[in-house]
């Protein structure tokens, strides 16, 4: 009967993560499983707040989902408990997802502070990233598979093709970026005052200007500098930590596979795929092939939709 009625039921799902400054946002609407409508947005704290909450009146069949990104997170070949054990892994302190072949385990603290901070959403579902990797691996023996993105990157080699052998998830670390951005402010600031002397000593030659409007043109061209201040301040921001993620993912990959071969395995790998979210450079692939001597293909995952999607078979099960 349940299914039935389901049949009929529109339900709105609201995946979001967040990003840099601002929680990246999608809204599909669904019917016995086909999309209906689909839309993407970027919002703060407060905004995703209202937004699920009007989407919450707008359908009562509305719910929420996010991923975790902790570091105590991961997989195993197995469900058993004996496993766990084997692998030096407590029990007592994580919480296990079962799946069809193999496990995911994720920390009890982490997940119990995670849920408290998710509350405010309303958040229903919470997915490891893992399981975006499961829903894209390939039918293909002894692969190592890498997903990027800005805050995180995750390795997970499947050794046949189906269940993984090894897992580790590297985050990517903050407090340096702050430095930078300090650092960064101080020159703007040094190059702020300059262009503002420049642009008084022009705007004192205009003498057939009115003061009304010699003030108008004042402020106007000192917003427009102080907007591509900011801009130009932001793009270096972005590149440097681009470099600095990428460079510090080149590393986490090589001692990774390092520990792989040393404490997991012999059996040589492969094949090997590199997944993103937002845009890699081929420089950075290049550097990845060169360390691990193999060949990548490279695939731009959509987080947002994987989050959708992992939600809808939940809600189907």
């Amino acid at each position: 009967m349940f299914r039935l009625i389901q049949h009929f039921i529109k339900e709105t799902l609201i995946s979001f993560y967040f990003e840099k400054d601002s929680y990246k946002v999608q809204k599909r609407v669904v019917k016995h499983g086909n999309i209906l409508s689909q839309e993407e947005f970027s919002f703060n704290e407060d905004e995703l707040k209202n937004f699920i909450n009007s989407c919450y009146i707008e359908n009562t069949q509305t719910y929420v989902s996010t991923i975790i990104d902790t570091f105590n997170q991961g997989c195993v070949d197995s469900c058993t408990h004996s496993k766990y054990k084997a692998l030096g892994i407590n029990l007592d302190n994580i919480k296990i997802l079962c799946l069809k072949d193999y496990s995911i385990f994720i920390g009890l603290y982490e997940l119990n502070n995670f849920q408290k901070e998710m509350k405010k959403f309303k958040v229903d579902y919470i997915f490891s990233p893992y399981l975006m990797i499961d829903m894209n691996k390939k039918q293909t023996p002894n692969s190592l598979y890498m997903f990027y993105s800005d805050s995180f990157m995750i390795i997970v080699i499947y050794e046949d093709g189906y269940k993984p052998k090894y897992s580790n998830i590297y985050q990517f670390k903050l407090e340096e970026e702050n430095e930078i951005e300090e650092e960064d402010s101080i020159d703007d600031e040094i190059g702020e005052i300059d262009d503002i002397d420049d642009l008084v000593e022009d705007i004192d030659e205009i003498e057939s200007l009115d003061d009304t409007l010699e003030d108008s043109l004042d402020d106007s061209i000192e917003e427009s500098l102080e907007d591509m201040d900011d801009l130009e301040s932001e793009n270096i921001q972005e590149d440097i930590t681009d470099v600095k993620n990428e460079i510090e993912s080149i590393e986490f990959i090589k001692n990774s596979i390092k520990d792989y071969y040393e404490n997991y395995s012999d059996n040589f790998l492969e094949n090997a795929y590199l997944f993103y979210h937002d845009k890699i450079s081929n420089k950075f692939v290049e550097s990845i092939e060169n360390e691990i001597i193999l060949d990548i293909t490279d695939e731009k995952l959509d987080i947002l939709s994987i989050i959708n999607d992992l939600a809808l078979k939940e809600i189907n099960v």
